[in-house]
């Protein structure tokens, strides 16, 4: 189909010029049909007036009584039909308006040697000739009747002279008025078409350099339209994708700081065994692996993370009691004896209902519950609260001093933040527990965030929906 293969130029230019060429086109034919029809209903007029001042004129004549029978030469019946036809009343002249200029003359009388005859009642035919279809019939009255009946024939060829001529003059007007029209569509539509695709060639070519890597290319909005607003769109796109890159860079760098630790520490190990600097002792092997086994610990973290990003947590939601989930950690903490220095003080609702993974919400608390203790300074006070906060759940862990700065806590989720990186080669962490949160939580349907808390330290706080038949 031709239409599939025309571009977005021609066929926004087609669009725009065919409703105005048919709409022009029908206007012509319109016009044109009118206007040949009213002509001639004006002609019509015409001759049936000029028709019945022939037939007064006839009654009137000398030789009406007898039949006028000077009229069956032809030339005669030329010169009367000429005569009387032609006659017009006369018009008044009007007051204190001084003629100017020749007067109009009469309308021009008909050429009537094939189209009038004047016929007898008994059908002969006494003037004229008798030729076509009869149109119309005017009888000629006399006072003792009847005399005759003029009849006249149609045409049998268009009109020709100054009556044609006038009718083919305004057609050709129209067909010309028609044909500037299409011209001056044909030049708006193209104007329109280039104007309104400009946008759309540039975020096309825009597409092109994102696409080839040029991610720092941005496009101008200067419409307030919806080009507009996908010109905006595509510059939020180039956005995210240059965030994206970025961060892919940085967890690419980060990534390999942190797999460098634990290889190094295999490496140097290993090469000491292989020279004879060190022997398989106990405390070797241990060293080795400890590393080992943070290697392992950082490679299962990355792909949970991963899987996070792709939607593949394999989850086990089930009715659960987050009070009792979060009783479960504090106590087990507690028994760690890792607490040195700090008191840890829980209060939770009698029973909160949650639809999650059982495994997974522990590892969540496990993870904040562990950041707490690592990085609050001792003697301190961690504080864990979980209660209903209308239709969601709602859980707090907060410490006291010290309080990441604001850069810190801005980044506090990222994978790898400088701020938990820092302290997590003080105290051999990952670095990505609190991203592991972050993630585990929102693939069931939770929020996490952080805020600077009331104790001088830091406040986590995380929400999950109540199971449904809890919200009430």
């Amino acid at each position: 189909m031709i239409w599939s293969r025309l571009s977005l130029t021609g066929k926004l230019f087609s669009a725009v010029l065919f409703p105005v060429v048919l709409v022009v086109v029908l206007m012509v034919g319109a016009l044109t049909y009118n206007m040949r029809n009213g002509f001639g209903q004006y002609l019509l007029e015409t001759e049936l007036h000029q028709l019945e001042r022939l037939a007064r004129g006839l009654a009137e004549h000398p030789e009406a009584a007898e039949g006028w029978p000077s009229l069956r030469e032809f030339g005669a019946w030329i010169a009367t039909v000429e005569t009387y036809a032609a006659r017009t009343p006369a018009r008044p002249a009007l007051p204190d308006m001084p003629p100017r200029g020749r007067p109009p003359g009469p309308p021009r009388p008909m050429r009537l040697p094939d189209r009038l005859a004047l016929i007898a009642p008994d059908g002969k035919i006494l003037a004229g000739r008798a030729s076509g279809t009869a149109f119309a019939d005017l009888p000629v009255d006399l006072p003792a009747g009847t005399a005759a009946t003029l009849r006249l024939f149609g045409r049998e060829e268009p009109s020709s002279g100054p009556g044609q001529l006038f009718l083919s003059r305004q057609l050709r007007s129209i067909l010309l008025i028609a044909g500037i029209s299409v011209a001056v569509a044909s030049i708006v539509a193209f104007l329109t078409a280039r104007q309104f695709l400009r946008p759309i060639h540039e975020v096309a070519s825009h597409v092109t350099r994102l696409a080839k890597g040029d991610l720092r290319s941005r496009l101008k909005p200067r419409m307030n339209d919806e080009l507009g607003r996908l010109m905006a769109d595509q510059n939020a796109l180039a956005e995210s994708l240059q965030a994206s890159r970025l961060r892919e860079r940085q967890w690419v760098s980060d990534t390999s700081h942190e797999l460098k630790t634990p290889l190094a520490v295999l490496q140097a190990e290993i090469e000491a065994l292989q020279d004879g600097v060190r022997s398989a002792t106990p405390a070797t092997l241990d060293a080795m692996h400890g590393a080992v086994r943070r290697l392992s610990g950082l490679v299962d973290d990355l792909r949970l993370l991963a899987s996070g990003d792709e939607g593949r947590l394999n989850l086990d939601l089930v009715r659960m009691d987050l009070s009792r989930v979060v009783e479960e950690a504090c106590t087990s903490l507690q028994r760690s004896r890792l607490l040195q220095g700090l008191e840890l003080q829980v209060a939770t609702d009698p029973v909160v209902i949650v639809s999650a993974d059982t495994r997974r919400m522990r590892q969540v608390l496990d993870n904040l519950l562990d950041n707490a203790r690592r990085y609050t300074d001792a003697p301190g006070r961690i504080e864990v609260t979980c209660r209903r906060v209308g239709p969601r759940a709602e859980v707090i862990i907060q410490d006291t001093a010290p309080c990441p700065d604001a850069h810190g806590l801005a980044t506090l989720f990222d994978r790898f933040s400088r701020s938990e990186t820092s302290r997590s080669r003080d105290f051999g962490g990952s670095g990505l527990g609190l991203a592991i949160c972050r993630s585990l939580l929102a693939a069931q349907g939770g929020t996490i965030e952080a805020a600077p808390s009331e104790l001088g330290g830091l406040r986590l706080a995380f929400h999950l929906p109540l199971a449904e038949d809890e919200d009430d």
